[in-house]
Order: C-alpha cells, then structure tokens, then sequence
C-alpha cells in the first residue's frame, strides 16, 4: 500500500482552521471526565480515542506500582495475536523506550507503517504509555504530534485519577467486608440470610450494617441491623463501635433495651460530635418447636412479621435514636415468638426512601406488600425477591444504602 502522508486524512478531522481538531479534544476531555475506574479509561482510549486517532492497532499499557512493567490494558491489535499482557521495562520495544525516558518514540518500518508511542505523564511522572500504529501512513506532521500528545496528556491525567479512584475502591470495599459478618453462624431452628446494597458510588464506605452473632451463654443468639450517620470513615469508626459495644454488651446482659443503653453512653463518652445511629438489636432463644425472641427498636424502622395465615405487620415499640439523647433516651423490650409459618424482616430505609423509576413516589410498605404476597418461603429466595421488587421499583436507582435480614423458622 503506498505511504500516505499525515495531512492526506488528518487526525481528528481537522478542518484548516482547526475547529475539528478542538471538537474532537473536547470530546475526549468529556468521555475521560465521565470515566472513573482503570478500566473505564481503558474504554474510552480503546475506543473514542482510537476513533479519533484513525489508528489501525492500539496499546494502552499502565506502569505497575513496582516500576518494573507495563501492564497491558487492551486496545485492537489487528493481525497480532501475540501481544503480551506485560511489557519488562527493560525490552526493546518503543513502548518501553517511551517508559524509560518520558519522550514521544516513533518509529518507520518498510512494510509495517509508522508506530507511535507516547509517555502518559501524570504530576510529572510516566503512569503508562499509548501506541498508536498506521499502516498507511509513513511521517507524522508537526500538528498532528502535538494533538496526540495533548491526547496523551489527558489520559495520562485520567489514569492517574482513575488509580486513585480504584484505590480508594478497593480500600472501602476492604473495610466494609470488615464491618460486616464474613458468615452467618448455624441458628438452630432458624434459616437467616442477608443482603447488602451499598449506594452507588463504590469509594466511600457505606453507613448500613448487621451483625449475627452466638452469645456468651453459647445456645442464644444475636442480631443487630443499623443506619449509622454520615459516609466514609467517619461512618466505619461509629460501626465497629456498634458492632463491638453490642456484642460485649449482650454478653452481660439478656435485654436489647439495656444493650441499647449502654450502647448510648458508649457513643456519647466518644469525643466526636454528631455520632449517631438507628438499630434493632435482637436476642433469639431456639427452643424445640419455636424460637424466642426479644426485640428493641432504638430510632429504627419497625421489623415486619408474616404470621402463618400471610398478614403481616410492624412489630416493636419505637425508641430513641442512639448517641443523640445524653438524658431522657427510652428503649424497651418487645417479646414474641417465631414459630412454623412466620417470617420476619428487617431492613434500613433505604427499603423505604427509594422513588419510583416513573412517578418518583416512594417506596414506602413495599416490601411489606411483597412479603405478603410473594410465594417464596426460604430465607434466600425470600430475601432475593424483596430486594429484587424494591431495586425494580426504582429503576436499580438507590438513595441510601440497603441492608436487610430475613428469619425465617424451620421447624
């Protein structure tokens, strides 16, 4: 195929007095804009990018922590199926040439076309490297160099948000996992399953938690589901405070009232201001045929049972919410049993405060509606089928994070 030079298809459709060119940067700066995670950019450089570019092959590549490799991001490698998913520092290859020394590295071989490889720099460091290859093309125009380095440069600045952003990620999600029971234990006499949905964005710890857990005198059990205030780490201190100060409490003593009460004064002896926290703290006694339970509500939604015959209503005596009242908080016991037939639901609000998808109306007793009419009757499956009405209610949208328990008897 004979050579073409650049300005015969110039890059981006650049019309002479440029318009085209800057359309096309503004709308690579709005597709990385959009774009969070590592592989989000990789999206966009694999595909806007390389429309815009005109390129036939593509690489993306991403310096590892270490420095030591480019790791493979993706792009179309037409013709090669041989591409490494990593690239040593060290090879002879433009890619990594690019690495070492932060420079723009072209290269022209017969047959082959011209090959481009641009340094991603972000606060003056290399974070990757984009190639870019033509086959029809033999030389790169001065103006065309300049708009694939101010590619590059966006890209550069992308990946390096996005890496933070993944970081980030993976750091929320980490101790979420450790504010949360790993397993839920054997509850003779009960099946027990959970569901957690935190809201949208991944990078900040969510304010939602249950506990389940075996009791001091090893036959009874625990359970706790609360909405702590505020997000992010904030949020994940107030938790592990909860989830400690129930469980050492209920140790000592077998009222969820006074559970919540010493859990109250935990809170306020912490310095920090404005700490607080809607719970239901539960303690279940199996016996042969049923299971006991006692139940205390400190600010939180009232718990929903299905008796036998399929009616289901709220259960519970409201309370105070904790951490907020240093004198006058209330919080008192409930008893009742869950025997053959029952089911019992708790949840957060954000059951009850996502809108619908069309109307915008809340949400409100839906799961209460669902409970009642849903043929499902294990744990899994029911707790599956209300989470599933309320996330088809509103669209997937969700104002809150979600957390939600479902007891249901055995025998």
């Amino acid at each position: 195929m004979p050579t073409q030079p650049v300005g015969a298809a110039p890059l981006g459709g650049a019309r002479p007095d440029g318009s085209g060119r800057l359309a096309s940067l503004q709308g690579i700066t709005a597709e990385l804009s959009g774009a969070r995670t590592v592989a989000e950019i990789g999206a966009v450089a694999c595909g806007p990018i390389l429309r815009v570019v005109a390129a036939d092959t593509a690489l993306l590549t991403l310096l590892s922590t270490d420095r030591r490799v480019l790791e493979v991001m993706g792009c179309s490698h037409e013709g090669d199926d041989a591409v490494p998913s990593r690239i040593g520092m060290d090879d002879a290859v433009p890619a990594a040439e690019a690495a070492r020394t932060g420079r723009t590295v072209t290269t022209r071989a017969a047959g082959a076309g011209l090959s481009v490889a641009l340094p991603l720099l972000a606060r003056d460091e290399v974070v990757g490297v984009a190639q870019f290859g033509w086959s029809n093309r033999g030389e790169l125009a001065d103006d065309d160099a300049v708009f694939l380095e101010t590619i590059a440069l966006q890209i550069g600045q992308a990946l390096d948000r996005a890496r933070l952003y993944d970081a980030s990620v993976e750091t929320a999600q980490l101790l979420q996992r450790t504010l949360l029971p790993s397993q839920i234990p054997t509850t003779p006499g009960l099946q027990i399953a959970a569901r957690y949905q935190p809201v949208d964005d991944r990078a900040v710890v969510g304010g939602d938690f249950y506990d389940v857990f075996r009791r001091g005198d090893g036959r009874s059990f625990g359970v706790s589901i609360g909405d702590v205030s505020g997000k992010g780490v904030r949020a994940a201190s107030l938790t592990a405070l909860a989830r400690h100060t129930i469980r050492a409490a209920s140790r000592r003593t077998s009222s969820p009232a006074n559970v919540l009460e010493e859990l109250n004064e935990a809170i306020l002896a912490d310095d920090s201001a404005d700490r607080y926290l809607t719970v239901a703290h539960l303690i279940l006694q199996p016996e042969n045929m049923a299971t006991k339970v006692t139940l205390s509500l400190g600010g939180h939604p009232s718990p929903f049972l299905r008796s036998a015959d399929g009616s289901v209503r709220g259960i519970g005596q409201a309370g105070s919410a904790v951490g907020l009242l240093d004198r006058g908080g209330h919080w008192s016991d409930d008893h009742f049993t869950l025997a053959a037939g029952n089911v019992l639901v708790l949840y957060t609000d954000g059951f009850t405060d996502v809108r619908h998808r069309v109307t915008g109306e809340f949400a409100g007793d839906l799961i209460a509606r669902r409970l009642a009419d849903t043929p499902a009757r294990d744990a899994e499956t029911l707790a599956d089928d209300l989470l599933a009405a309320v996330l088809d209610f509103s669209g997937g949208r969700r104002r809150d994070d979600m957390a939600l328990l479902v007891l249901v008897p055995t025998t």
